[in-house]
């Protein structure tokens, strides 16, 4: 998508086996518990309002509704993401404006970026990462993770070079990433 370079792209499915318990406290919850997630991040170049408009018309997800109405903050909006960028992050009245995000109706997509109100060094909300993104250690019953590229360059660097970094998380519709739960056999 035009404004938008590839930083680097994570993808982690994993299987988790919930604690057994004990005498005092027996174990309860499913047997297993499976999830994933995907996050993706970007260097932005040019404005972040054309990056959104372009991704509001690429349709990839249908967008949380402006609950709140025209000119107001409505969390997860494309028009309180619009609105943000075009105020700068500041109120008439001078009060700084909440942090804006696109977030899907179903709760899937999350998409975050750096923003700057206008008089505020660094961004006041930036998107997070210091090191070189590197997979968890696989201590799962399965874990699958994988990095792309191999060499992935480190969100600091993404910012130095572009300015602005844009991320996209996705999950599966549960808000704890899961997909599939084996259930725990009644005793």
């Amino acid at each position: 998508m035009e404004g938008l370079h590839p930083g680097y792209t994570t993808f982690e499915d994993r299987c988790n086996k919930p604690s057994e318990g004990n005498i005092f406290e027996p174990a309860t919850g499913p047997l297993l518990t499976c999830s994933m997630s995907g996050h993706a991040v970007f260097g932005v170049e040019g404005e972040v309002a054309d990056v959104l408009r372009r991704i509001d018309a690429a349709h990839i997800a249908k967008w949380q509704p402006n609950v709140n109405g025209p000119g107001s903050a409505s969390g997860g909006s494309m028009d309180y993401a619009l609105m943000y960028q075009r105020m700068r992050g500041v109120e008439p009245d001078g009060q700084l404006m909440p942090g804006p995000y696109l977030e899907s109706v179903d709760e899937d997509v999350k998409i975050t970026w750096d923003t700057a109100p206008h008089g505020t060094t660094p961004p006041l909300y930036q998107v997070e990462g210091k090191e070189t993104p590197a997979c968890p250690p696989e201590t799962a019953v399965y874990s699958r993770c994988d990095i792309t590229p191999q060499r992935p360059e480190a969100v600091p660097s993404i910012r130095a070079r572009y300015g602005t970094v844009l991320q996209v998380d996705i999950r599966p519709t549960l808000s704890d990433g899961t997909y599939f739960k084996v259930p725990r056999p009644r005793s």
